[in-house]
């Protein structure tokens, strides 16, 4: 005979040692089993993709670069950043020489704005280097023989 026992949560068989399992028995359990645990596997809103754990395990990266004194510059990056971070090294963030206050840092967030002198494209940092002041501001983010950092968030 069948059983007539389940288990709470899943109604598998539970059969009592006076039971005699069934072929019919195993192949139930089974379906009800692969219908539980693949839907469970392929339910992406309880699980992480492996781009969201890439998040949640390197969160940003840090990286440098040398100046080359061009206008416009992309720094490559393996992803969009959401947030960067750009400074020169050495320095503070803003320098005065004169009447120029020669900007050093620049911080971007995605869909949120930049500050002068800094873009996030969609696989990289845009950085630039003002030739001159303008207002009394000249940006310095890829001046020529300087070193930079920068931290992009994911």
């Amino acid at each position: 005979m069948a059983t007539s026992n389940y288990t709470p949560n899943l109604h598998l068989s539970a059969w009592l040692d006076s039971d005699r399992p069934k072929r019919a028995d195993f192949v139930s359990d089974n379906s009800i089993i692969d219908t539980q645990l693949g839907g469970h596997i392929a339910d992406s809103t309880i699980h992480v993709t492996s781009q969201e754990k890439a998040k949640l395990t390197e969160p940003f990266i840090f990286n440098v670069y040398s100046g080359t004194g061009e206008s416009s510059r992309t720094i490559s990056l393996s992803f969009q950043p959401k947030l960067v971070i750009v400074f020169k090294r050495g320095v503070p963030f803003v320098t005065c020489s004169g009447s120029v206050n020669n900007v050093n840092a620049a911080v971007g967030c995605y869909g949120h704005g930049c500050s002068a002198g800094i873009g996030i494209s969609s696989s990289g940092v845009v950085v630039t280097q003002d030739a001159a002041a303008s207002d009394g501001v000249k940006v310095c983010l890829n001046e020529s023989g300087a070193q930079y950092s920068i931290v992009a968030f994911k």
